[in-house]
């Protein structure tokens, strides 16, 4: 399959490449109140990360398709497994000119710190896809199914890499040791996505649960996928068995979704609702979709809130699972 341009060669470009062309698109005017100065786009992993790939990649449809009067800035604020750019966004009270692409760790975060703030504080705006994990080794790696893998994981202890501490990879990780039967695993946190998958192509960890976006834009040919923790195989990846078909039964979700700064008024928070649904409609997000295995759903409203509410309970429960909760 095709991956996803490189963040090197910049998704803001990328975007500029629609897959059908331009005119089978026509975005129309967006209710509410439109921003009146910069927006600044706030990502909480490092340059190449799979948060930095996307918030760029949405900012280059923006400006693609002129759906913004005014321009969005990519601001990383990694660290903390998201806390940094939590505490900036929730610093930004009534302020609609801050927003923030979340993934798990927005829900988790605030959990497992004990932060004066939790998912609730801010304010929901939409929910653009739901993200794939795999399971990667090097491209040499021994390991050539998944089932080699977990034998391999019962019998000693596997170096793996994830974005950050206690969040969604190595939540999955966890996962896998619990419902597989594994010794623990080594957990090597980076900052990000990019980061990962350069450890990996490096073999200084044996494997990881990135996302398709995150490795296939560095390093397509220094790893391979053996599982997808999906209900079903990816149309984009149809030859990759489900951890499920090979009788684990994991199936875990990355959200990529945005959320805006707390307190901002009905009108500011729908013309954020509006903005990202035509870049969900768009061809280019329809194609990232497609070519990246993410599960094309677009939320907004009662339904994203909803989708909080149940996801904040999931997670809960992960934690409790895992030995984490205090």
């Amino acid at each position: 399959p095709v991956a996803a341009a490189s963040p090197v060669a910049s998704p803001v470009a990328a975007a500029s490449r629609a897959a059908q062309p331009a005119a089978a698109f026509r975005p129309g005017p967006i209710a509410g109140a439109p921003p009146t100065r910069q927006v600044e786009y706030v990502i909480s992993t490092n340059p190449g990360g799979g948060s930095d790939i996307y918030a760029r990649f949405m900012i280059g449809v923006i400006e693609k398709y002129s759906l913004s009067p005014q321009p969005f800035l990519p601001i990383n604020r990694d660290g903390g497994a998201g806390a940094v750019a939590m505490q900036y966004v929730a610093a930004k009270q009534g302020d609609p000119h801050a927003v923030m692409i979340t993934l798990n760790s927005f829900i988790t975060t605030p959990m497992l710190q004990k932060l004066p703030f939790t998912s609730d504080t801010f304010t929901p705006v939409a929910l653009l896809g739901l993200d794939s994990f795999f399971l990667w080794v090097p491209a040499e790696s021994p390991f050539k199914t998944f089932g080699d893998f977990l034998t391999a994981a019962k019998e000693r202890e596997i170096a793996v890499a994830g974005t950050g501490s206690k969040q969604e990879d190595e939540i999955l990780f966890k996962l896998i040791e619990m419902r597989g039967g594994t010794k623990p695993f080594r957990y090597v946190p980076f900052r990000g996505g990019g980061e990962v998958c350069t450890a990996l192509a490096g073999n200084q960890v044996e494997a990881t649960v990135n996302n398709p976006s995150e490795c296939l834009s560095f390093h397509p040919d220094k790893v391979r996928p053996l599982a997808a923790f999906l209900d079903n195989r990816s149309p984009a990846f149809r030859d990759l068995p489900t951890a499920k078909e090979l009788g684990l039964d994991i199936s875990y979700s990355n959200m990529r979704a945005v959320v805006a700064a707390p307190g901002i008024s009905r009108e500011q928070q729908q013309w954020h609702e509006g903005l990202f649904k035509q870049v969900y409609d768009s061809p280019d997000w329809q194609d990232f979709l497609q070519k990246n295995a993410l599960d094309a759903q677009f939320l907004a409203g009662d339904q994203f809130k909803k989708f909080l509410d149940d996801f904040e309970a999931l997670h809960k429960d992960l934690i409790e699972r895992a030995g984490w909760a205090e």
